[in-house]
């Protein structure tokens, strides 16, 4: 899913760094992994857990607001969001916009259940599909994660493909 040695993820969702700490180790020294968490209880913890890793960089902050963690952020190869909002496909969206380089790609986990509750998980992994596409992402595949979570999908893909040239006559 194109992290990999010496990429640079934008990690939206990092919580604690237990998942940060193992995209860490795939990145290696060469990579960077640029953390966002909201919350402060769990902030904190991810800062401690970036202590031992000189590639984390832990950013306490609101992913609704990229324009606050702009100067901490370089471009990326990947975004990976795992964060459980409503409004999830315009944080990824948002944060793409301003990070994320022409061809990156993107890895978004859909909890169906923070969307809406009301609705199918199935047609609530649709309709953010359908958001992502408006948004110049090319989903490429979404893959439930039944059985080990109900309601929730992964979708992978790219973002803003660079155009073709076209061949000369």
């Amino acid at each position: 899913i194109w992290i990999k040695p010496g990429a640079k993820v934008l990690y939206l969702g990092a919580a604690s760094g237990t998942s940060v700490s193992h995209v860490s180790d795939i990145v290696g020294p060469t990579g960077v992994v640029y953390a966002v968490e909201f919350s402060h209880r769990s902030g904190r913890d991810l800062i401690n857990m970036a202590k031992k890793r000189p590639n984390v960089v832990p950013i306490v902050e609101d992913a609704r607001a990229p324009l606050k963690y702009r100067m901490l952020v370089g471009m990326v190869d990947v975004v990976f969001a795992d964060v459980a909002q409503p409004d999830q496909s315009r944080i990824v969206a948002l944060n793409s916009s301003y990070f994320l380089k022409v061809g990156g790609h993107f890895v978004i986990s859909i909890k169906a259940s923070c969307i809406d509750s009301t609705a199918a998980p199935e047609a609530v992994f649709a309709s953010e599909v359908n958001k992502l596409k408006k948004d110049n992402f090319k989903p490429q595949e979404q893959v439930t994660l039944e059985p080990y979570e109900r309601d929730h999908a992964v979708v992978i893909g790219t973002y803003r493909m660079a155009k073709k040239a076209k061949k000369d006559k």
